[in-house]
């Protein structure tokens, strides 16, 4: 539970009571022999401690109960194996010491791994990214461990003194802070992962600041040439009224309106990075020639990071931009956002050349050597916030609809 996304803090004595009394639930259970009733109590220890001193998102109670089911179910499953191969192989252990030996050591380490891997499940569900690889290597250490006691173990068999079953404990608790070392070094790969992944966001995120400002400092000199110059134009027009040169004087003007309009910079919303994202990428949509329909209401950002709102709304506008650009006429996006009650909502449509391709139910990006994590970047990020994102498309649109709760 402190490995993975938690929300809740409490003074250490309270975690260290509700630790002695679960164990003594078990421990009550255990002794009534059956099989539901341990079941139950360890599940309903996990639920209650996960709820109230780690996480109280809901989606994490349906975490916790998928690890409580499973953690037993693999304690059954491996204590049936064990017995299972022992009887078909005809195993002997001179010694029941041995073999309990061998069957806990087995289970713990089993169940070590599963929590390792269940965390490192959880934390890919929230970005902590660990791919395939890492995770595979990550068995490779427990996978030598149970073999090499198993080894021991069947060796000692054959002679076995006090100095021997000193040697063996010493083994296996050498192994076991072995084991804690690998899950120290995986825990430090994921967290360099989730830094690396970071950067590029606040990468991504200082470009487009940095291309705002550029902006501004562009209009800003243009607009102090065109003050340095407004006397003459006036100056211009007055002339061309005098002559009756009524319709150039008119269009001079409106020359002059289109002029100030460029150097006005927009406001589209309160926040100030999604109003540099808005003003980059709609800046881009019009340099493409690509219809643009936005509405923007009234809405209040400041319960996300600033980071995740430029994952969520950098990375819609600019999947739009490079599929409509695709388009070889009647190029379109349209973008609405708006608060509905306790909601943020986000829907944005563009037109579409071919439909996406998809690839392990993901939408494969048709960039060479591109990995098209953009929505799954989004997907990851909305998660944070409990928000969900449903994607449709037909021939000729491509459609995204974003709920945020507030």
């Amino acid at each position: 539970m402190k490995k993975v996304d938690r929300s809740i803090y409490k003074p250490k004595f309270v975690y260290i009571t509700a630790f002695v009394i679960f164990n003594i639930v078990l421990y009550l259970t255990s002794m009534s022999g059956s099989v539901l009733m341990n079941f139950f109590g360890f599940t309903t220890g996990i639920l209650v401690i996960g709820h109230f001193l780690y996480n109280d998102s809901k989606i994490y109670l349906l975490y916790y109960c998928i690890f409580s089911i499973c953690f037993l179910f693999t304690d059954l499953i491996l204590g049936f194996g064990i017995q299972t191969i022992i009887m078909v192989s005809r195993a002997y252990f001179v010694s029941p010491a041995y073999f309990q030996i061998a069957m806990i050591f087995l289970i713990r380490i089993t169940e070590y791994v599963f929590i390792m891997l269940f965390a490192n499940f959880i934390n890919r569900r929230k970005g902590k990214n660990v791919n395939k690889k890492q995770s595979l290597s990550f068995l490779v250490i427990p996978i030598f461990s149970v073999v090499y006691i198993m080894t021991l173990i069947s060796l000692l068999q054959l002679y076995a003194g006090f100095e021997e079953s000193i040697l063996l404990i010493v083994n296996i608790v050498l192994i076991l802070i072995l084991n804690i070392y690998v899950t120290y070094i995986f825990d430090a790969i994921s967290k360099n992962n989730i830094l690396q992944n970071e950067v590029s966001l606040y990468h991504q995120q200082s470009t487009l600041q940095h291309k705002y400002y550029d902006n501004l400092e562009s209009k800003y000199m243009r607009s102090r040439k065109l003050i340095h110059d407004i006397r003459n134009h006036i100056q211009s027009i007055e002339g061309l009224y005098e002559i009756k040169d009524n319709e150039r004087a008119k269009e001079y003007t409106n020359d002059i309106h289109m002029m100030l309009n460029e150097l006005n910079q927009k406001y589209y919303t309160s926040s100030r990075v999604l109003n540099v994202i808005l003003n980059d990428k709609f800046q881009s949509i019009r340099n493409a020639n690509i219809n643009l329909d936005y509405k923007i209401g009234e809405i209040n950002l400041d319960f996300m990071r600033e980071i995740d709102i430029t994952t969520i709304f950098a990375n819609l506008l600019d999947n739009s931009i490079e599929s409509a650009m695709k388009v070889d006429k009647d190029r379109f996006i349209k973008f609405h956002v708006n608060k509905f009650n306790d909601f943020v909502i986000i829907n944005i449509i563009n037109s579409i050349k071919d439909k996406p391709i998809m690839k392990n139910k993901r939408i494969q990006s048709t960039k060479e050597n591109h990995e098209g994590l953009g929505l799954e970047n989004i997907k990851k990020t909305l998660e944070k916030y409990e928000g969900t994102m449903v994607i449709d498309y037909n021939d000729v649109e491509f459609k995204v609809n974003i709920v945020i709760p507030i």
